[in-house]
């Protein structure tokens, strides 16, 4: 079990690279490893949000589903039959520490709920699956520099990593969730980055192990 936090730079041989599609790692600023405890997901999006290592994730957790409680026709319109498991998997008992791999987060059947909950640009440079996730319920700020992005990329299926982009990466292309996410997504979104067609556009739902 990784107990702490590793950050890798770019420019040396970067642990984790290879979970990554090969034509983004210019432009990638460094890896970040977290403890890897079924909560490692979550903690990514923490680490991103630069919210506190001891209990970030379980914030985070409790946010998501506090989001799909909250805007429960929204969330079973996006996520159809998955809704139930994805309500479960964020679902945090108070004194959780760890996570089955029934609660780990998956993308992309959770890429909407993370930048919608948090109102930020998720990006999922996983090899195989890259993709972006914008909010679906928000307009973009006046400036789109002030926007938060948060990268992470998944190793074997089994470990994420929170991935720093430099400034003015690409972005993958937005996520296409059963031909309803991107209608629902504020134009001023779409417009305002510039994405590249590194991989192919993620159209299937990552399944955790236990539904593969």
């Amino acid at each position: 079990m990784r107990r702490a936090s590793r950050r890798t730079q770019s420019g040396s041989n970067m642990a984790y690279s290879h979970c990554l599609e090969p034509d983004w790692l210019p432009h990638v600023e460094a890896i970040i490893d977290v403890v890897s405890d079924g909560n490692c997901g979550y903690r990514c999006i923490a680490s991103g949000l630069r919210l506190a290592d001891v209990d970030g994730w379980r914030i985070v957790r409790r946010r998501m589903y506090d989001e799909i409680i909250e805007y429960e026709d929204l969330w079973r319109e996006v996520l159809g039959s998955s809704f139930e498991t994805v309500k479960n998997a964020v679902h945090c008992p108070e004194k959780q520490e760890g996570a089955s791999f029934k609660e780990w987060l998956t993308l992309p059947d959770m890429g909407l709920l993370v930048s919608t909950a948090f109102n930020v640009i998720l990006v999922n440079l996983s090899h195989g699956s890259a993709s972006t996730f914008l909010p679906l319920r928000s307009t973009p700020p006046s400036s789109l520099h002030n926007r938060l992005i948060i990268a992470m990329a998944n190793e074997r299926n089994i470990h994420w990593v929170r991935v720093q982009l430099r400034v003015n990466a690409p972005h993958c292309h937005p996520y296409i969730h059963r031909g309803i996410g991107t209608l629902r997504i504020d134009k001023g979104w779409r417009d305002g980055f510039v994405f590249r067609d590194i991989a192919p556009i993620a159209t299937t739902i990552m399944k955790p192990p236990y539904l593969l």
